[in-house]
């Protein structure tokens, strides 16, 4: 709703009411409200919205927050074991999300290209072009700046640390990892603590 904030009057017609019942609910602290430098009674639509559900007073359309929209994940594992390990700790921290996955570098690449994931958790010793060459593609492209890269490997973890992120990876886990570190960095990533 482009308005945050209404007015006695408009509530009152939500509500079909008498602009003054509103004054006296607003008065006796049932319905939260702020006053304007003109001295006008002024509800946040934030505050309102539980209040009008609390009364079974239907919620009109422009007062209902649009839904966000699933974050987009996508798993990249030559190993089908550790592909549905992830799935299942990325549906455990993130129920709503949109899961996909690619058991090589190429097949990434496309899925990158149709999907637009917000995060992409990459294994780096992949057969064909390998996590380094997808990440550094990833980043090459405009298209996915914003989207969130976590490598993972289990061989040569410090330099493969180094160099992954040197190309654009925003985090790195060393496998074998515990499903609260995986969980505690894809939040981080996704801003799930916004």
């Amino acid at each position: 709703m482009k308005k945050k904030s209404i007015g006695t009057y408009k509530i009152a017609e939500i509500c079909g009411v008498t602009p003054s019942t509103i004054g006296r609910w607003i008065k006796d602290g049932k319905i939260p409200f702020f006053r304007t430098a003109g001295g006008q009674s002024k509800v946040w639509v934030r505050d309102l919205v539980p209040f009008l559900k609390t009364h079974n007073i239907p919620v009109p359309p422009e007062m209902t927050p649009e839904p966000e929209e699933a974050p987009k994940i996508l798993i990249v594992d030559d190993e089908p074991e550790v592909r549905t390990l992830v799935s299942r700790i990325v549906r455990r921290t993130f129920p709503e999300a949109d899961v996909h996955d690619a058991g090589d570098g190429f097949d990434a690449g496309q899925k990158v290209a149709d999907l637009q994931p917000a995060l992409i958790i990459l294994d780096l010793r992949l057969p064909g072009m390998d996590g380094f060459r997808v990440c550094q593609s990833i980043r090459q492209d405009d298209r996915f700046r914003k989207t969130r890269i976590l490598a993972m490997t289990g061989y040569g973890v410090d330099d493969s640390r180094k160099r992954v992120l040197s190309l654009g990876a925003d985090d790195f886990i060393a496998k074998p990892f515990s499903t609260t570190e995986m969980s505690d960095k894809m939040k981080k990533l996704l801003g799930d603590a916004e």
